[in-house]
């Protein structure tokens, strides 16, 4: 794999098409008839955003519970106490990453819309026994989480998690369908395997929204739509409440990593959709709009520029 030039900023226009060229890949990569997820990988996702809810250090008890309650609405009661159960996986927390300062969170109005290049080498390394997620949100509450899943030492997966429906798994892609959209990124001098994710939610009418997928295909030199899902919803629903909050994170399942391979983000960039309905200009995600958490798993930081770009390891 060569050093790749930058893909072409995502620019939106009203209908949220891609300036750049694009196709309608969601035939592609939809499941096929029979599939079945993973159901512990299911748990422990669920699992996991309860416990970072229940940890999140900037958040004041109140502010925890009603947290809590709204995953409670959102996912199902018995995802609170998925931890509880003998069987459960252990809970996730946030080895490093970014979340949305509450201003910055809910500042939209019509649309949102996050673009980033996850760090994703093809084998997590180290002591990863069980789960890992490179994952982000667009800050909408309802939007979606499209994301590297490692388990173990195994090839990872592309997934798509729908905030917005009650069958949230909509996408798993095995990485031996993703070799035309891995790209080669240079940062701090060294080169980083990536693959380029547009994550977006926007009102199509008055209490009608969208969420949207797109991958850029390195390869054909366009994006790729992989999913997309219309729904009711309101404003209130996507600015309200701590769902949506995480921007770029490492999300754990062990206590501790060590030797790890890198993980993080690059170029990531925010847009904002304002009442009247117009799209502003791409956004580098700054220290002004949001913060850094660690749970302390063992992740370092080999570099940070505030807050866009960082790789970690172990």
């Amino acid at each position: 794999m060569t050093n790749s030039p930058d893909s072409p900023v995502p620019t939106p226009n009203t209908g949220q098409e891609p300036s750049a060229p694009h196709s309608d890949e969601r035939e592609t990569f939809r499941p096929a008839v029979g599939h079945r997820p993973d159901e512990r990988a299911e748990q422990a996702f669920l699992a996991s955003k309860v416990h970072i809810a229940r940890t999140h250090p900037t958040l004041h008890p109140a502010e925890r519970q009603a947290a809590l309650a709204e995953l409670a609405e959102r996912l199902g009661e018995p995802a609170l106490g998925l931890r509880d159960r003998e069987d459960a996986p252990t809970p996730g927390g946030v080895g490093y990453g970014v979340f949305y300062n509450a201003p910055f969170k809910t500042g939209f109005a019509q649309g949102t819309s996050l673009y980033w290049e996850v760090i994703c080498p093809t084998a997590p390394g180290g002591n990863v026994n069980t789960w890992l997620y490179l994952t982000a949100m667009n800050r909408a509450g309802k939007g979606l989480e499209a994301f590297v899943s490692y388990y173990a030492q195994d090839a990872p997966r592309f997934k798509v998690f729908d905030w917005a429906r009650d069958d949230h798994w909509q996408i798993d892609i095995p990485w031996s369908s993703l070799g035309g959209y891995l790209m080669t990124r240079s940062a701090h001098g060294q080169n980083y395997q990536t693959i380029g994710v547009w994550n977006s939610t926007w009102q199509l009418s008055p209490g009608l929204w969208r969420n949207q997928a797109l991958l850029w295909n390195q390869a054909a030199q366009r994006y790729d739509l992989i999913y997309q899902y219309d729904y009711a919803a309101t404003l209130a629903d996507q600015t309200g409440g701590w769902t949506g909050s995480w921007g770029p994170i490492v999300e754990t399942f062990q206590p501790s990593y060590s030797h790890t391979n890198r993980f993080g983000a690059l170029r990531t960039m925010l847009i904002t959709r304002d009442s009247g309905g117009n799209w502003g200009s791409w956004q580098l995600l700054s220290s002004d709009d949001s913060y850094i958490r660690t749970d302390n798993a063992g992740f370092r930081a080999v570099f940070l520029d505030p807050n866009y770009a960082f790789a970690v390891e172990s």
